[in-house]
């Protein structure tokens, strides 16, 4: 659904793609140390996902 919107709305497109751009650019700004601290959240949060995923309700 989100892509639909980003398809049908040039103005949140750009939004979305300078907010991409200009996250990458900061992440750039402290590389590789930014690299590495986003993977290991990334990895942390899909732990967490699935450790709740598999719990008994």
């Amino acid at each position: 659904m989100a892509s639909g919107f980003l398809v049908i709305s040039p103005g949140l497109r750009g939004t979305v793609m300078d907010g991409f751009a200009l996250a990458a650019a900061e992440l750039d700004k402290y590389s590789p140390y930014s690299y590495a601290g986003v993977a290991i959240a990334l990895l942390g949060g899909l732990m967490l996902a699935f450790l709740k995923g598999s719990a008994a309700h």
